[in-house]
């Protein structure tokens, strides 16, 4: 329920120490600078939201199928919902930097090793308390990492060590593909 307010809250902060190019306006939303304001950008605006509710419940639903496959199902289940949570965790930033889902879901799946790692501590726990641990543990640490990736510049940190990498780096990975068929 405040994870939106945490997130706007670090936006802000990252904003006011000259981190942040897009300024938040004073609603909740963030100004849509790559998309127009007329009615037609409203309702790509709205169809964008709603394909974006539409393609994480199916990626959970593919996400909670592989826990069920034997042996490698476990490792797949981990890896799933690590980027599953680093998405969640960004995807505020992402709200109020005003980025289209297909920049996204590019810049998401072109650093999935990044997104992998950052998702992980908050998956460690679910796998190695009890319930009740493990949700005490999420619930400190989400609006933690909420916060750090809302206050973070690590779209322009990957993207200038990218380059000094000259192509390379890791390839992006196809890891929403499925449900995006599948959303489709």
């Amino acid at each position: 329920m405040w994870y939106n307010d945490i997130a706007k809250y670090g936006f802000l902060a990252n904003a006011k120490s000259g981190n942040t190019v897009t300024e938040l306006s004073s609603s909740p939303k963030a100004t849509q600078t790559d998309k127009p304001t007329d009615l037609g950008g409203v309702m790509i605006g709205i169809a964008e939201q709603v394909y974006s509710v539409l393609l994480l419940n199916v990626f959970f639903l593919e996400v909670f199928v592989t826990g069920y496959i034997p042996y490698i199902g476990k490792v797949l289940n981990f890896l799933l919902l690590s980027w599953m949570y680093a998405y969640y965790c960004f995807e505020y930033k992402w709200n109020f930097s005003g980025l289209s889902l297909d920049k996204r879901l590019d810049f998401f799946e072109s650093n999935w090793a990044f997104f992998a790692g950052f998702g992980n501590p908050c998956i460690l726990a679910i796998f190695f308390f009890s319930p009740l641990v493990s949700y005490g543990v999420m619930a400190i640490l989400f609006p933690l990492f909420v916060l750090t990736a809302s206050g973070s510049d690590a779209d322009k940190l990957i993207t200038s060590q990218r380059r000094k990498w000259d192509g390379a780096g890791l390839r992006r990975l196809p890891i929403f593909s499925v449900a995006d068929y599948l959303s489709m």
